[in-house]
């Protein structure tokens, strides 16, 4: 059974009813807004890098889970494979009749399961293949047993499955690494398989959780080159080992990196050539030559490079502090996902060093728990709707405001934050919100924070004098 069934989603025509052409000032807390026009120039800029540079790219649809980014994300060109990643059946389920409707169009759709394959994911995988037809459906394998688990999929769906391998980059979370024995033990139970047809071995995925850690382009780059060079170790080893075997069926192995610092990381490549010799340092220019030569090495060999990512359309707290990419492609305007909150009570003086704080109804639930490593809280206060206070210029770590320091599961504290931590405290210069005012949040993980939401009110920054009207109300996949 279909977790459209078992999962409602939000109805969107009451919704729109109720709050189309109205301010976002007028709609309940907490609640989740989405800047599209800063959604489209994210979703846009990583299209175009893809094309310049000649990748193969598929989009993740975890953080957002709605239909409409997922068409950003793909953009509207005929000739482009529509290629998802989900990271629940549900998303599938629910995304199932625009894929189906791209399907119609001509369209290639390839659905990428992201987890390692359970058997309970079987019958409805293999639902969702059965609707969309051969080659749309893939999974990741990172253990042998797996493969029986994978063998009746044909027979419930009339489709054989592609097959990824997962490799684990360091972050021990999913994956076998490229150079272990367990990594052979399982490619030559997937040989078996693809030469039995049961599945078609068609590449391998990894990603870098950990490149959030960085804090540089450099660094950024760096993990991008390491996962690609995992990827190549083990797509060489895959065809060593498929000629020991005389698999003579393989095709092209897709080479599938990315997490959204690494995939923003690519951008690199093309802004170096536009920021100029001068403004770029030498250790980032050689870099970038590093990475495109090793591009160029994987189709060299007859692979196919692949980029993935999903928070990358919305961004976050977590995404500036990892600074992969010029601040021309990734600053404060650019985080597309904020949290609007209303304040419930002040309290004058109860802070550090007698600074005040004020209660808002927004904590765990609406904001999540994810940390920032920029900064000690959940989410920092936007300029929005507070007179006098722009928009900030300094890095995440220098950022000088009010920020969520504490909370509960409905409870969220403002606290202070006079920048960076080395500086020491200094007392506010920007107007604590008074009770009864809305404020908005950037969060600092935007998948989590989503997905206590049902749904988004759209609003569009482009609009002059009119950048709080609810334009759209998204709604969003539930459930698993």
């Amino acid at each position: 059974m279909s977790s459209t069934e078992l999962f409602p989603t939000s109805p969107k025509d009451v919704l729109a009813k109720l709050y189309l052409g109205k301010s976002i000032r007028d709609v309940p807390t907490p609640a989740a807004v989405i800047n599209v026009a800063a959604v489209k120039r994210n979703c846009e800029r990583m299209l175009q890098t893809c094309d310049k540079l000649g990748l193969s790219w598929r989009a993740h649809v975890k953080t957002h889970k709605t239909v409409e980014i997922t068409q950003l994300q793909v953009g509207q060109d005929a000739n482009r494979p529509v290629n998802l990643i989900v990271s629940t059946l549900a998303e599938a389920e629910f995304l199932l009749p625009m894929l189906k409707e791209y399907r119609t169009q001509g369209r290639k759709v390839n659905v990428l399961y992201g987890l390692p394959i359970p058997r309970n994911a079987v019958s409805r995988l293999a639902a969702v293949a059965q609707a969309l037809g051969d080659g749309s459906v893939s999974v990741l394998l990172d253990d042998p047993t797996q493969l029986s688990v994978i063998s009746g999929f044909h027979g419930l769906s009339g489709v054989v499955p592609h097959a990824h391998i997962k490799i684990d980059m360091g972050g021990r979370r999913a994956g076998v690494e490229a150079q272990s024995d367990r990594f052979l033990q399982l490619v030559d139970a997937a040989l078996e398989a693809h030469a039995q047809g049961k599945i078609i071995l068609s590449g391998l995925y990894s990603h870098a959780g950990q490149s959030y850690a960085g804090d540089s382009r450099v660094a950024a780059i760096k993990m991008m080159r390491a996962e690609m060079t995992a990827l190549l170790e083990g797509a060489d080893r895959i065809k060593s080992r498929a000629s020991e075997k005389s698999v003579a069926n393989l095709t092209p192995l897709v080479l599938s990196a990315g997490a959204s610092p690494t995939s923003l990381a690519v951008q690199n490549l093309i802004t170096t050539a536009e920021e100029g010799h001068e403004d770029v340092p030498d250790e980032l220019r050689a870099e970038v030559r590093s990475l495109s030569g090793l591009f160029t090495t994987v189709t060299g060999k007859g692979h196919v490079v692949e980029i993935h990512a999903g928070v990358y359309p919305v961004l976050d707290l977590q995404q500036l502090a990892a600074h992969s990419i010029n601040t021309s492609r990734l600053s404060w305007g650019d985080i597309a996902i904020s949290i609007l909150a209303e304040v419930h009570s002040n309290y004058p003086g109860r802070g550090a060093h007698g600074s005040d704080e004020a209660l808002i109804g927004s904590g765990g639930l609406a904001l999540a728990r994810e940390t920032c490593k920029a900064y000690d809280g959940m989410a920092m206060l936007t300029p929005w709707g507070r007179p006098g206070v722009a928009l900030p210029t300094c890095d995440v770590e220098d950022f000088r405001g009010w920020v969520v320091g504490r909370f509960s599961q409905e409870h969220g504290i403002l606290t202070w934050r006079s920048g960076n931590a080395k500086a020491g405290f200094t007392q506010p210069d920007q107007e604590l919100p008074k009770v009864g005012e809305k404020i908005r949040l950037w969060p600092n993980h935007a998948c989590i924070t989503s997905s206590h939401h049902g749904w988004y009110f759209v609003v569009d920054e482009d609009k002059s004098g009119k950048e709080d009207e609810i334009i759209d109300i998204w709604i969003k996949a539930r459930g698993w």
